[in-house]
């Protein structure tokens, strides 16, 4: 990262883990494994990456830009969304799409899961 005029990292910590550190790359496999062995569904891994967004695009008040930091957590989250919705819906005959997962709870954002926009 291009430091400013005091050395410092004008973009801050949010940006360098924005950019896919380990901490991004060991999240989402792991999220990729649990859905893959049928521990984690699909819907839940879309659901608590869209709460995640809630929560950072509401750290921009009404009417303001976001911050550097801001948009690129928003960034990465889309593409974390992204990447859990191109998981294949059923994993055919393994057995491995979901169907051992009991669900404790009604899924928090009902069936199908949305990455929040501007609208």
């Amino acid at each position: 990262m291009p430091p400013d005029g005091d050395g410092n990292d004008i973009f801050g910590r949010g940006e360098t883990e924005a950019v896919g550190g380990v901490e991004y790359l060991l999240f989402d496999s792991l999220v990729h494994h649990l859905i893959e062995k049928g521990v984690l569904t699909k819907n839940d891994a879309l659901s608590v990456v869209q709460s995640a967004a809630e929560v950072v695009r509401g750290r921009t008040s009404d009417g303001q830009s976001p911050t550097l930091q801001t948009s690129a957590a928003l960034s990465l989250l889309e593409r974390t969304y992204s990447s859990f919705e191109a998981v294949p819906g059923s994993r055919g005959p393994s057995g491995m799409d979901g169907h051992n997962v009991h669900s404790l709870r009604p899924p928090l954002h009902g069936d199908r899961p949305k990455f929040p926009s501007d609208d």
